[in-house]
């Protein structure tokens, strides 16, 4: 399982080396993760860096290359958010490998899919479930969810 921990390493490699260019000097990363967000014929593939103050989405195509500038979503930006763990919360989200997170600004609508329980561990690793975790807590934390 040796391959597993170094593709896990390097996915994590990857998108730290693409959110540290763009954090402000001095804002630590909290997390960061992989996720998609499907369209009827399409799908988006988001880095996702999470700090203390703002999110951090950068699209990214097949080779892991930024297609846009991020969008940067403050805490504020947030309207509404929604964890959908088929019923069992925040918790058990965390623990399956199912389920969208889905939160609204004022100018976007964001339905994402990331790895959960023990995929992101075996795909991506623990740096995918600590990202994983940081998400939520901020969209928690935004909407005054404890």
């Amino acid at each position: 399982m040796g391959w597993i921990k170094d593709n896990s390493a390097k996915a994590d490699e990857m998108y730290r080396s693409l959110l540290t260019p763009q954090l402000a000097a001095g804002e630590p990363l909290l997390g960061a993760l992989q996720a998609t967000q499907s369209k009827t014929f399409s799908a988006k593939v988001w880095v996702i860096g999470v700090t203390a103050q703002r999110l951090l989405m950068i699209e990214v195509d097949r080779k892991f290359q930024a297609k846009a500038e991020p969008v940067v979503v403050r805490p504020e930006d947030i309207t509404k958010s929604s964890v959908d763990g088929f019923g069992g919360g925040l918790s058990h989200f965390l623990k399956t490998d199912l389920g969208e997170i889905r939160f609204d600004t004022a100018a976007e609508s964001y339905k994402l899919q990331a790895l959960g329980g023990g995929m992101d561990q075996m795909v991506t690793g623990e740096g995918q479930m600590n990202g994983k975790t940081a998400f939520l807590q901020f969209l928690a934390d935004a909407r005054g969810i404890s």
